[in-house]
């Protein structure tokens, strides 16, 4: 989908960027301090955009967002997809601020927050059994990464939560792919 397209190009764009102008990460990532006493609140948003872990990271990461930027979008709808990938790197953003304070940039948070969303759609929409265990193990993956103290399963976690109350009040208009079996041509 088109729309899928358009957030990895942004995201891509930013982090090949970043890789030739290594500074950016400076201007970019996530840092506490300066967001929190310095006033820099663009930090929250803008360390979803660009990768500070090299080429194998950035290529990894991008590998991730459009192979979950196309489910989210054939599930969700593109703005949607769109919101949530947003709101998921504002929230993973704000909690590795606040809560779990860190420096760092990637789409990591964002992309799970956003692949997470589609597990938490399930139950709220009475998807099939397989479908309803299947998102047991995100569930599981987030928890287990928050006991052992990786900020990513709060992302999860995000992910899940967004994706359970965005389909309580704004759920997708096409139900019957999430009880198709297929995930948006992808089988499941």
């Amino acid at each position: 989908p088109m729309a899928a397209v358009v957030l990895w190009g942004v995201v891509a764009v930013a982090s090949v960027t970043r890789l030739i102008v290594p500074s950016l990460v400076e201007l970019f990532r996530r840092e506490p301090v300066r967001t929190r006493d310095g006033g820099q609140w663009w930090r929250v948003l803008t360390a979803g955009l660009v990768e500070d872990g090299g080429v194998v990271v950035t290529a990894a990461n991008l590998v991730l967002l459009a192979v979950v930027a196309i489910a989210a979008v054939r599930i969700w709808g593109w703005y949607r997809a769109a919101a949530l990938f947003v709101v998921g790197q504002i929230l993973w953003g704000l909690f590795t601020t606040f809560v779990s304070p860190s420096v760092g940039a990637g789409t990591s948070g964002a992309t799970l927050a956003l692949a997470a969303s589609i597990a938490g759609l399930w139950p709220v929409v009475a998807a099939r059994r397989r479908l309803l265990l299947a998102s047991s193990a995100p569930f599981l993956l987030g928890v287990v990464l928050v006991a052992f103290d990786d900020a990513h399963g709060v992302a999860v976690l995000i992910g899940m939560l967004l994706g359970a109350v965005l389909g309580t009040v704004l759920p997708p208009r096409r139900p019957a792919v999430l009880n198709s079996g297929s995930l948006g041509g992808v089988t499941s």
